[in-house]
C-alpha cells in the first residue's frame, strides 16, 4: 500500500497545500483565489465520508480544480448580472492623478531595470516564484537545480530588488555577495 494511500485525505491536503495552491494560482491568477480554493479543498476532505479514493492525490487536484471552476463560474454571473459598472463611477481609480501614474511608471521602470542586472540563472528563478506563483519544488525539478539554491537565488534576488528600489537608481551591477545596501 503506497503512502498516500494510508493518508487521510486532510492530510494529503495539508502535506500538498504549496503544491495544490500553487497550481490553482496559476489557473487562477491570484494567490489569494488559491488559498481559498485550497482552503475549500481541505474542507470538502474533512466532509468526504465515502472510502478512500483509489487516487487520493488526483482526486485532491480535481475537486481543487472543481472548486475554482465552480468559483469562477459564479464570479461570472455575479458580474453579469451585478455589473461593475455600477461601482466604478463610485471608486476612485488610484491612477487618475499624473503625478501617481508618473510614479507608478518611474517604479516599474526601476523595478525592470533591477530585474535586468539579474544573472540570467537568478532572474529566471525569480521570475518563475514571483510572477509565474511556482513553488520552490517545480523551480527546483524545471531548472534542475536544489531547492536551497532556489530559496537562495529567490532571497538574493528580493535583495537586490529592494536595495535598488531603495536607491531609486539602478547603477551597480548586481554581485552575488552583495548586502542590502
Amino acid at each position: 500500500m503506497a503512502l498516500h494511500e494510508r493518508l487521510t485525505l486532510t492530510q494529503l491536503v495539508e502535506i500538498h497545500y504549496e503544491d495544490i495552491k500553487g497550481y490553482i494560482q496559476r489557473r487562477a491568477g491570484s494567490a489569494a483565489i488559491a488559498s481559498d480554493v485550497v482552503q475549500e479543498t481541505w474542507l470538502r476532505a474533512a466532509k468526504h465520508c465515502a472510502r478512500q479514493p483509489d487516487k487520493p492525490l488526483a482526486y485532491l487536484y480535481r475537486t481543487a480544480t472543481n472548486l475554482l471552476l465552480d468559483k469562477q463560474r459564479q464570479d461570472s454571473t455575479h458580474g453579469r448580472y451585478f455589473g461593475d459598472s455600477e461601482w466604478a463611477e463610485e471608486a476612485e481609480c488610484p491612477l487618475t492623478h499624473p503625478e501617481k501614474a508618473a510614479g507608478t511608471r518611474q517604479e516599474l521602470e526601476l523595478l525592470a531595470q533591477a530585474l535586468g542586472d539579474l544573472p540570467e540563472k537568478y532572474r529566471a528563478v525569480f521570475l518563475l516564484s514571483r510572477c509565474e506563483g511556482f513553488t520552490r519544488r517545480e523551480i527546483a525539478a524545471q531548472l534542475n537545480i536544489n531547492e536551497s539554491t532556489v530559496e537562495k537565488q529567490i532571497a538574493k534576488g528580493m535583495q537586490h530588488c529592494r536595495a535598488c528600489m531603495e536607491r531609486g537608481y539602478v547603477g551597480k551591477r548586481f554581485r552575488l555577495n552583495s548586502t542590502a545596501a
